[in-house]
């Protein structure tokens, strides 16, 4: 049998004993679980104990591209990282862009699972079907963009591709990331400390053997409509990135501000992505296969002697206080950096976000976990609650950009009080206590992204039940949970009927709209049985006490409104109604028997 869309191989590195294996699950297991999280929900299932430590070597890490990934047409770049979360101890997973997945997919692999704990730093190495595990010790303690630089030294090969973590991740920030291509991140629920604890620093991959696809001529055609209708459809986009709607959002009294307190910021125009593009852009780049290109590039000079020149015709900017460099290898802030370190924190100086964004780039944070955690400091800060001998000297108050900076560093080297901070909000708090907990925006412990429930109804359900806790990309439903198994980008405005169209032009499966939405299902149930079985109930699923509070132009939620959002979403799942627990019949129906194996 021919196959397209994936090659059936899932390799396996066990760092422990140092040996690698090849997993060939048969052309079922494909189209049942379809990458991403069906592969994650699978493997942590089967692999990991109940109550295993995220940080310990009984958890497992899983790159899991998709079925769509590395196939020639717009959006499908993504793939997705999985483990026991060391935020929550529940689900973990996040999804990141560019090129790297793509790499994967033409070398031959469609995922990687690694097991165990290495005795010393490590990289792994992926040239087509060769797979070495190599020494990194000349590598640990080095930012992100001077480890790319030597691997690609080291393996004689410029087109390399490299997932790594930075000094956050070996440092075991709980918020720690992992980057690839140096400007894309697997970003939320602390994928990178799961690598810093197994002691693996990179996954360098070259990979040469185009994605086999069923019909060509289909996904041509499909190209050419994301191609020649860019104006129409993905204009904004392609425009100013994400971010270009913030001063809208900002006249609707939903613009997060001053951490989560207020529903407008007065000086929003000097941080959205319009100013970023006036001020200090100087490109847009794209992810693998995609014409829509809308990732932002910056670039800031520290002294106006290093500005004289342009780049693509454009005018380099310059610190106006002298203070930063922004490095433009590093892209730019989106939209949830810009408003969790602009307005969320009440900063409006543009230079100081690009150059935190900056840091957490090469350092290896999630920029919203990062400037949630910091809001809610500086919250404490102007209660009381910390002063400034807590804060190492740092006076932390909301609109000081140069204090965020400053914090940013000490938190990635886990130094004085960003010890504390590297350990997210919600254990900061346990530890801080005296009231603070007041202050969280966390859900099952990781914080909340940039995009106010009270203002956004669609945004409940998917911070309320999201798996992984405060997640803002809506992967509770139907179209955008199918889009994070099979590697498909959110932002391509294909409909239903375009995704189906895809999918069958990649794997040739005849796919129709209930089994998309089956699959979309499975991922859900699988990432719900897991975090039952880590402990996690109903009571989980609740927004934090912030968010029934009034905003200037939004109420507060209630309990009554926010248990029929919860309510009502069990039972589209074919989950029990009061508990969230998959029903016997929904796990047959699904068939995850073997995976749901002594949990209904």
């Amino acid at each position: 049998m021919e196959r397209f869309g994936y090659w059936n191989k899932i390799l396996h590195v066990d760092l422990t004993a140092g040996t690698t294996s090849i997993e060939e699950p048969g052309d079922d297991f494909f189209r049942l679980y379809g990458g991403g999280r069906g592969l994650i929900g699978h493997y942590l299932l089967k692999h990991v104990p109940a109550g295993a430590d995220p940080l310990g070597p009984d958890n497992v890490l899983i790159f899991a591209p998709g079925v769509l990934t590395g196939a020639p047409v717009p959006g499908a770049g993504r793939h997705s990282v999985g483990a026991k979360s060391p935020l929550s101890g529940g689900f973990g997973e996040s999804e990141a862009g560019g090129f790297w997945g793509a790499e994967l997919k033409r070398a031959g692999w469609d995922a990687i699972v690694v097991h165990g704990v290495s005795a010393k730093p490590v990289y792994l190495w992926i040239n087509d079907g060769d797979v070495e595990i190599r020494d990194a010790a000349h590598l640990w303690g080095k930012i992100t963009g001077d480890v790319e630089e030597i691997l690609k030294e080291e393996v004689s090969d410029p087109r390399i591709r490299v997932a790594q973590i930075g000094p956050a991740g070996e440092n075991l920030v709980r918020f720690g990331n992992i980057t690839n291509d140096l400007n894309e991140f697997a970003g939320r629920t602390g994928m990178g400390a799961v690598m810093g604890s197994k002691r693996l620093k990179a996954v360098v991959v070259r990979g040469r053997t185009p994605v086999k696809v069923a019909d060509q001529p289909g996904l041509l055609a499909i190209s050419k409509w994301v191609s020649s209708t860019v104006d129409e459809v993905h204009r904004g986009f392609h425009e100013y990135g994400t971010g270009g709607a913030m001063q809208g959002k900002n006249l609707d009294g939903g613009m997060p501000t001053l951490n989560y307190r207020m529903g407008a910021f007065d000086e929003i125009a000097k941080v959205d992505a319009i100013a970023i593009k006036e001020e200090v852009r100087v490109d847009m780049g794209a992810c693998f296969a995609c014409s829509v290109r809308c990732k932002k590039v910056v670039q800031i000079e520290q002294r106006a002697e290093d500005a004289g020149v342009t780049r693509k015709g454009v005018q380099i900017a310059v610190d106006p206080k002298g203070r930063y460099r922004v490095d433009p290898k590093y892209g730019g802030p989106e939209y949830e950096s810009l408003a969790s370190l602009g307005p969320n924190l009440g900063v409006d100086d543009i230079v100081a976000v690009c150059k935190s964004n900056e840091i957490c780039n090469y350092l290896g944070m999630d920029t919203i976990t990062a400037g949630a955690t910091i809001a809610w400091a500086m919250e404490c800060y102007e209660k009381g609650i910390l002063t400034v001998e807590d804060t190492d000297g740092v006076k932390l108050q909301f609109s000081d950009g140069d204090a965020v900076v400053q914090m940013l560093e000490r938190i990635a080297y886990r130094q004085g009080f960003g010890d504390l901070l590297a350990e997210g909000s919600q254990r900061a708090a346990t530890k801080v206590a005296r009231g603070s907990e007041a202050f969280l925006t966390t859900v099952k412990g990781m914080e909340m992204a940039m995009h106010d429930p009270r203002h956004m109804p669609p945004m409940r359900a998917s911070y309320l039940l999201a798996p992984t806790g405060g997640d803002h990309m809506r992967q509770t439903g139907d179209k955008n949970s199918l889009r994070n198994q099979v590697g498909m980008c959110h932002f391509l405005a294909y409909d239903d009927a375009q995704t189906e169209q895809i999918l069958n032009a990649v794997t040739g499966w005849g796919i129709d709209q209930q089994e998309m939405i089956a699959t979309a299902h499975r991922g859900l149930t699988l990432a719900r049985l897991f975090n039952m079985r880590e402990g996690f109930t109903r009571a989980d699923d609740r927004l934090p006490k912030r968010f029934y509070e009034d905003l200037p132009k939004h109420q507060g939620l209630t309990d009554e409104l926010l248990a029929q959002i919860v309510t009502d979403y069990y039972i589209e799942q074919g989950w029990d109604p009061q508990t969230g627990k998959p029903t016997a019949e929904t796990v047959r129906e699904l068939g995850l028997q073997a995976d749901a194996a002594g949990l209904v």
